[in-house]
């Protein structure tokens, strides 16, 4: 594990955890699953409680999203039409909304899992006004599953990434990591514009 990060954890351990889970989630750039794969690891030397990491993790997860949620609702729409250069028009806008009216529990959900859309999916749901009560019921749940499969994957299985990371090299190592996120972003997407064009061309 990364110097920075094992030093990190060391000395502020679940504070650190929080802090930098919560801000990712509320659309900060800063590496909140990386804090849980350290998390994870250092739970597995015996430095952490398991538990108590899935449950720090899950917690700040679930209090940022709703920050971004609220920060979407409340801004997300007007600043989108300020940005003369993506032309957003008002049937998009209404197409959008009846999609997350519809589908966006769920895709709160799934969003989850894919490392390039999680940090933002609670300004999104916000923006596009998914219900609150079946956002928080499938929010808690998504962060839940998300938080439990990257410290999961820190415990078990932290000591090997140094042996691919040898084995690969550091270069390719995070080049298929890479990839295969923006794989797995590309086929969400794909399906969240197939649903949203259907959607468009069934309304009136």
């Amino acid at each position: 594990m990364a110097h920075w990060l094992h030093s990190l954890l060391a000395h502020y351990g679940y504070w650190a955890v929080f802090s930098v889970v919560f801000l990712n989630n509320l659309c900060f750039p800063v590496p909140g699953d990386t804090l849980l794969l350290g998390g994870g690891f250092l739970a597995q030397k015996g430095v952490l409680s398991l538990w108590a990491v899935i449950a720090t993790g899950t917690t700040a997860g679930f209090l940022g999203s709703n920050g971004g949620y609220w920060l979407g609702l409340r801004y997300g729409r007007s600043l989108l039409k300020k940005i003369s250069w993506l032309r957003v028009r008002p049937e998009k806008f209404r197409q959008w909304e009846r999609f997350f009216g519809k589908y966006g529990p769920k895709v709160v959900f799934f969003a989850r899992f894919v490392a390039l859309l999680h940090p933002v999916i609670g300004l999104l749901a916000g923006m596009w006004k998914t219900p609150w009560r079946p956002f928080l019921f499938y929010n808690l749940a998504g962060v839940f599953g998300y938080v439990t499969l990257y410290t999961l994957v820190g415990y078990f299985f932290g000591q090997k990434w140094e042996i691919f990371k040898s084995w690969l090299g550091p270069i390719a190592l995070y080049a298929v990591l890479i990839f295969a996120a923006l794989l797995t972003l590309g086929v969400f997407l794909r399906h969240a514009v197939h649903a949203f064009s259907a959607g468009g061309s069934s309304s009136p």
